[in-house]
């Protein structure tokens, strides 16, 4: 019997070690952060790029990993004001959430204007259709 039961346990330790560093920072006000992003946004004339998730995300560190693998992440950095914004871990970030229709799956990506409107708020099922929300709303960095 403690043989079966090792092997469950020695997956379960290799799945949790092969996880990367957390990928959201719980202690981080996404309120504030929300409204020094709108100043940046504003001055660079970009729009904003919200990824909603949590480190309990499983989903939210594969999203991350093909963000990287794919270059997008690049895409993203070059194009727009890139914010994380984290729910859960004790912080649920009402204040920022609130602002915004309910998200029910994550990660979740918005799409804010300079201004505050939400231009988009999805989650692309495809690469195809996550490069196509990309391109929509991408603005080159310009210069203040």
């Amino acid at each position: 019997m403690i043989r079966f039961l090792f092997l469950p346990l020695l997956l379960v330790s290799s799945m949790a070690a092969a996880r990367p560093d957390n990928i959201y920072d719980p202690s981080r006000d996404a309120f504030s952060d929300y409204q020094n992003a709108r100043i940046s946004a504003s001055s660079k004339h970009q729009n904003i790029f919200v990824i909603a998730g949590g480190n309990w995300c499983s989903y939210c560190y594969k999203f991350e990993r093909n963000l990287k693998e794919s270059a997008l992440d690049l895409v993203i950095e070059n194009n727009f004001i890139l914010m994380k914004a984290n729910f859960g871990d004790g912080n649920d970030n009402e204040r920022f959430f609130s602002l915004f229709p309910e998200i029910t799956i994550y990660p979740h990506i918005m799409i804010i204007s300079p201004e505050g409107k939400l231009l988009e708020s999805t989650v692309p099922s495809t690469e195809s259709e996550f490069r196509g929300l990309l391109s929509k709303y991408a603005v080159t960095a310009t210069s203040a």
